[in-house]
């Protein structure tokens, strides 16, 4: 029996390392409707993106996010308590402590609420919440402000006074990427003259995904590329 349990096992495993590379496969090649139609056959084309969603070096990474959220989104429309679990169960990584927590978790769930809004109006305020840390080195507030941006560029119902107010502290961090993202939310949120302090950072180079494409650019740069794009 334990045989025939392993040879399962192994099975099992091949199979999912299958479904990995097949997902990889349709988003270097952009066929993002064969990985929704994937999903809709089997959930494990889900769990395959969110695995490949942790890199945010990693254009294929970004694209995994955007899809991944999507396609919770889309779940939502006829299997809400199924949605509802894999937001649920992003939040329950979102505090693991076993060292393997996902950075992505915010934008994973932005993305389910531009997607669709209604059955997580409740996660905004917890998006949000991501932004409160005990020291500056918060893995999740770039993040934040990326899901703010993403969400309210399409339902600026959501975005709440405080939320506006962390993209707005945001343009004053220490920390070039978290200044970068809180630049990008406050175009996609239509807040137009925060005045931005002089930073050592202004010239210091960080990576964002902006306009479906992953750039190496300069805070002066990248102010410059918003306010003509």
């Amino acid at each position: 029996m334990a045989e025939q349990f392993l040879k399962k096992l192994k099975k099992s495993d091949s199979n999912l390392s299958k479904v990995k590379r097949q997902t990889k496969d349709w988003l270097r090649g952009m066929a993002y409707d064969e990985v929704i139609k994937g999903i809709k056959r089997d959930k494990r084309y889900l769990s395959a993106l969110l695995s490949l969603s942790y890199d945010k070096t990693s254009e294929i990474s970004w694209r995994a996010i955007h899809l991944a959220g999507k396609a919770i989104g889309q779940i939502a429309v006829d299997d809400f308590a199924g949605a509802r679990g894999q937001i649920q169960r992003l939040i329950w990584n979102a505090t693991d402590e076993s060292g393997t927590i996902p950075w992505t978790v915010p934008e994973i769930m932005g993305e389910a609420i531009r997607e669709n809004p209604r059955p997580f109006e409740d996660i905004v305020p917890i998006i949000v919440g991501y932004s409160h840390s005990e020291t500056e080195d918060n893995i999740f507030l770039a993040g934040v402000l990326y899901a703010l941006g993403r969400i309210g560029e399409v339902h600026p119902q959501y975005i709440s006074d405080h939320a506006k107010v962390v993209v707005k502290e945001g343009h004053s961090h220490r920390d070039p990427e978290v200044v970068a993202n809180a630049i990008i939310a406050a175009k996609r949120l239509n807040m137009p003259g925060i005045q931005r302090p002089p930073l050592p950072q202004t010239e210091d180079k960080v990576q964002v995904y902006y306009n479906d494409k992953l750039m190496t650019i300069t805070i002066g740069e990248l102010e410059l590329l918003v306010k003509n794009g």
